[in-house]
């Protein structure tokens, strides 16, 4: 339990970086092509799929996953064509933790699930802090 702090200020730390190491290449960078609808569904999707294990809905937070994982491979794809590591390693995170929490559920670890969830989330902050454009936030 006492690595779970250290790890969050990793994460912490490392999304900072990244935003700090990215910001000019940034100004360059087009994301017209990258599929809004997805988005779009990926964000409402996480909002449910922390609440969805702490109400122990296995059935709803595995169809969480699936939608999250599939969005996260998506992301990793598209930012590998632009060359872009850093979205490619926020992205192999997030479907990490995703994999996380379907493991945990299967084991009825509910609460190892709810807080892999909820890492899961921190990662899809940080990479928005670094790509999705701020009008549309």
């Amino acid at each position: 339990m006492s690595r779970m702090p250290t790890y969050r200020n990793f994460v912490s730390r490392s999304a900072l970086c990244a935003v700090l190491v990215a910001t000019p290449a940034l100004a360059a960078l087009d994301l017209r092509d990258y599929d809004d609808d997805l988005m779009r569904d990926l964000e409402k999707t996480i909002k449910y799929f922390e609440p969805d294990i702490t109400a122990r809905n296995t059935q709803a937070a595995k169809e969480d996953a699936e939608v999250l994982l599939d969005g996260f491979r998506y992301t990793e794809d598209y930012f590998a064509k632009k060359g872009k590591d850093d979205a490619v390693a926020i992205s192999r995170d997030g479907s990490r933790l995703v994999a996380d929490v379907v493991s945990n559920l299967e084991k009825g670890d509910f609460d190892a699930a709810a807080a892999s969830a909820r890492e899961a989330t921190q990662v899809c902050k940080s990479c928005h802090e670094i790509y999705k454009p701020r009008l549309a936030r």
